[in-house]
């Protein structure tokens, strides 16, 4: 009975100290009094768990503001380098690996392309000696630093397991990937679909900190979807929820990787765009600037179709945010506000007025950053996880 009690009360002090440190980072700057109005804890225990979280590192006091009855209330604010994160995208052809702070600053960086017809386990070993590398390069102090490793990637995600059950492009099938690098590495590693990874660190360190309920659509050389509702990322009964290339747009369309026809991504996707017209993206749209009539049916149609769908997304999840991410948006901003007009167009009109169409922050960097707010979000929320 005595060792339950125990047990409990260190549970309840866990429970605490990541709740306050969660309230840190989601507020930015706050004070111990609005720690303990927005938790119902004292202010006494408040403060001590504050007190440790300095001792620990993952905080630090930046200031005063004035408080109650004339007094001055401390700032508290996380602290940046009070831990830090591997992060590491493996994209379709390359592989981007860095070391990022508790705020989602990139510190240090590296990058390798590899062969996507390699086979996993020599892909992986690569990983493995790039994160090993990179992590050489740390000062001692800042070695013991690190907390884990995360890993965002195309495709199906088995989560918590990180086991990647498919992967078109790479004709990976069933891929243990996290049990993989934990055998090579010294470290915890997480893996998730690089899309949700991105909504997370819009989430933690983007735009949409005080957002509950967003989507994010990502268009490359593929087309994946991430969904949050009440501020978690929800996943589905088979972790497959946001799997938004494979939405039939016409069952009589081109054919897919998938088998099927007429799937959204054969319409949007730069590989897709690419195949049809025989030449590399940045021609289509030159092409298209120049006003040639091929281009434009087939950009207008893209952006048809991916108007469409996100008007059909908004219906089923009625998010404040819809983030688009991902190469096509990055580098051809331009097309955002058509999809817009489109989107407008051919949505219910009780929700035309209920979101918000946005970039994701990030751009070029949001794999590696995707990648350490998996790991972030994790270690926040582990005293509710255990």
């Amino acid at each position: 009975m005595f060792m339950q009690q125990k047990f409990d009360q260190q549970n309840v002090r866990k429970y605490h100290y990541f709740l306050l440190l969660s309230l840190i980072q989601k507020h930015k700057q706050i004070s111990r009094s609005q720690l303990a109005e927005l938790t119902a804890m004292s202010n006494t225990t408040v403060g001590k768990i504050v007190k440790v979280l300095l001792q620990d590192g993952f905080i630090h006091e930046v200031g005063h503001v004035e408080g109650d009855v004339g007094r001055r209330a401390t700032i508290l604010e996380l602290n940046p380098y009070g831990a830090l994160i591997v992060g590491v995208e493996i994209d379709l052809t390359s592989v981007q690996i860095a070391i990022v702070t508790l705020d989602g600053m990139v510190m240090d960086q590296l990058q390798f392309a590899f062969d996507i017809k390699g086979q996993p386990n020599v892909i992986l070993d690569k990983v493995a000696d790039g994160i090993m590398s990179l992590l050489q390069h740390l000062e001692p102090d800042n070695r013991e630093k690190v907390i884990a490793i995360g890993v965002s990637m195309p495709g199906l995600v088995s989560w918590p397991e990180g086991k990647v059950s498919l992967v078109p492009q790479f004709r990976w099938n069933d891929v243990q990937v996290k049990s993989y690098l934990e055998e090579k590495l010294p470290l915890q590693v997480y893996v998730d679909n690089h899309v949700r990874s991105i909504l997370l660190a819009e989430r933690l360190f983007g735009t949409i900190n005080n957002t509950r309920h967003a989507v994010c659509i990502y268009v490359g050389s593929g087309v994946g979807g991430a969904v949050m509702t009440n501020g978690d990322i929800i996943r589905g009964v088979s972790n497959t929820l946001g799997e938004i290339g494979h939405l039939t747009m016409d069952p009589n369309g081109p054919l897919c990787d998938c088998g099927r026809l007429g799937c959204l991504q054969t319409f949007i996707s730069i590989s897709e765009l690419e195949k049809q017209a025989q030449m590399p993206i940045a021609e289509i749209f030159a092409a298209y600037e120049r006003g040639e009539a091929w281009s434009q049916k087939l950009l207008e149609r893209a952006k048809q179709y991916l108007g469409i769908a996100i008007a059909n997304i908004i219906c089923m999840y009625n998010p404040e945010v819809v983030l688009l991410a991902g190469p096509m948006i990055e580098d051809y901003p331009s097309i955002t506000n058509d999809i817009k007009s489109i989107t407008d167009r051919y949505i219910w009109r009780p929700l035309e007025k209920s979101f918000v169409l946005a970039h994701a922050t990030f751009g070029k960097a949001s794999g590696v950053i995707g990648a350490s707010a998996i790991v972030l979000n994790e270690f926040l929320t582990q005293s509710m996880n255990d």
